[in-house]
């Protein structure tokens, strides 16, 4: 479903006033999605990984964005979960520099390619990447690439109104 516009949820058991501690994409697939520690890639220098994939609808006309798990776990199938219902219980994402370096190169890190270290609000979910904002950076698109570094994703829901 590309061009999912996410809207700010909460995170179960979390107060409406409280403003939750940032967590990995990988925690926040474990938590919320069930998934296991056997579900992600261990060899590398910055684990856990997980594979980005897409869903072919009923159609077959329509391909969504998901995160998937790095070994098979059901079988002959893996476990699929769609992008934009994942990050739509959060409003906000980090990116740390580890994640491009790891996806392109050395040197890719920095503030010259992407606004690492920033909270950037999470507007939708597209073929080419995250659409993010921030205050200071504007427009910004995130390639769903270096989302496969799991540990180097941080989100949050920061209690924020979604940006339309």
């Amino acid at each position: 479903m590309a061009g999912t516009v996410l809207s700010s949820g909460t995170i179960p058991g979390a107060s409406p006033d409280a403003t939750p501690d940032p967590i990995t994409l990988a925690d926040s697939l474990m938590i919320e999605a069930g998934w296991s520690p056997a579900n992600f890639g261990e060899a590398g220098p910055n684990p856990p990984y997980l594979r980005i994939g897409g869903k072919l609808w009923v159609t077959l006309t329509e391909f969504e964005p998901c995160f998937s798990s790095f070994h098979r776990d059901r079988v002959l199938f893996r476990s699929k979960v769609s992008m934009a219902e994942h990050l739509q219980k959060y409003d906000q994402i980090m990116i740390d520099p580890l994640a491009f370096e790891e996806c392109y190169g050395p040197g890719e890190g920095t503030e010259a390619t992407f606004p690492f270290g920033s909270w950037l609000s999470i507007r939708a979910v597209e073929f080419d990447g995250l659409q993010l904002w921030g205050r200071r950076h504007g427009r910004v698109v995130l390639p769903l690439e270096p989302l496969a570094i799991a540990s180097a994703i941080w989100l949050r829901n920061a209690g924020a109104p979604a940006i339309a």
